[in-house]
């Protein structure tokens, strides 16, 4: 048994540094690239919270600016949790965490492509459905490493399951959002219902959500088990995203 433990330390050890934070990425392995991905991430992350806040404090619409606020808060959660819940985030769902918000905040307010394109909406919920995926199947994928005494086949279905109810959940929490602020907002001259009064709308923004987390599911996966991946033994950085 404390060989066991000995070995299980050990394995941690090897992908944390100096300070208990692991030194390497899903992607990247090493403290200088992880170093420059984490400098990348924080830069990246101050741009898109703060540049919208400005340009609408300059041009201002009181909706709009409730969202940035709202976005900015987000892309910092991860920060949030980390110190909260003493988990940790991987870089690369910090960089698709500021992304997803860019992609709301710049191009689909700043730059109005919901009210140009039709289909943008249904883009961003797809990849929505993505990105709530990609958050949660590390820290399900972990917690199941350390604590399950399932098969590993047991141990994936139970995290695709746990993921795909997390990803509903979140949505129909996004859902109810828009409802609120639909309520809210409805007689601001200008404002673009977020459910556009449509059950239809509501309904297939749940649809697409799923079709990401499902191709989120697939594509987590298959990442995991390429070869490479294989190598470096990427399931000890999992296991570690919840060990203190």
């Amino acid at each position: 048994m404390k060989a066991y433990t000995d070995t299980k330390v050990e394995n941690v050890q090897n992908v944390k540094g100096t300070e208990g934070n692991i030194k390497e990425t899903l992607f990247f392995k090493g403290e200088r690239a992880y170093s420059r991905v984490k400098m990348f991430n924080r830069i990246f992350a101050l741009i898109v919270a703060l540049f919208p806040i400005v340009v609408g404090m300059f041009d201002f619409y009181f909706p709009y600016f409730v969202v940035y606020v709202v976005c900015a808060v987000g892309i910092y959660s991860p920060y949030i949790l980390e110190h909260k819940f003493n988990l940790i985030i991987l870089e690369e769902v910090r960089f698709l965490i500021t992304f997803h918000t860019m992609l709301h905040t710049f191009f689909g307010k700043l730059f109005e492509f919901y009210r140009k394109y039709s289909w943008y909406d249904d883009v961003l919920h797809v990849l929505g459905g993505m990105l709530l995926a990609f958050i949660a199947m590390p820290l399900f994928y972990s917690v199941e490493l350390n604590y399950s005494t399932f098969t590993k086949k047991g141990m994936r279905l139970k995290v695709d399951i746990d993921t795909f109810n997390f990803v509903n959940a979140a949505g129909v929490m996004w859902e109810i959002a828009e409802f609120m602020a639909d309520l809210v907002f409805v007689d601001v001259p200008g404002y673009r219902l977020a459910q556009e009064g449509s059950l239809f709308d509501t309904m297939t923004d749940l649809i697409e959500n799923n079709i990401g987390a499902l191709i989120a599911i697939f594509i987590f996966w298959k990442l995991l088990d390429m070869e490479k991946m294989k190598k470096q033994n990427k399931d000890e950085l999992m296991k570690s995203l919840i060990v203190s």
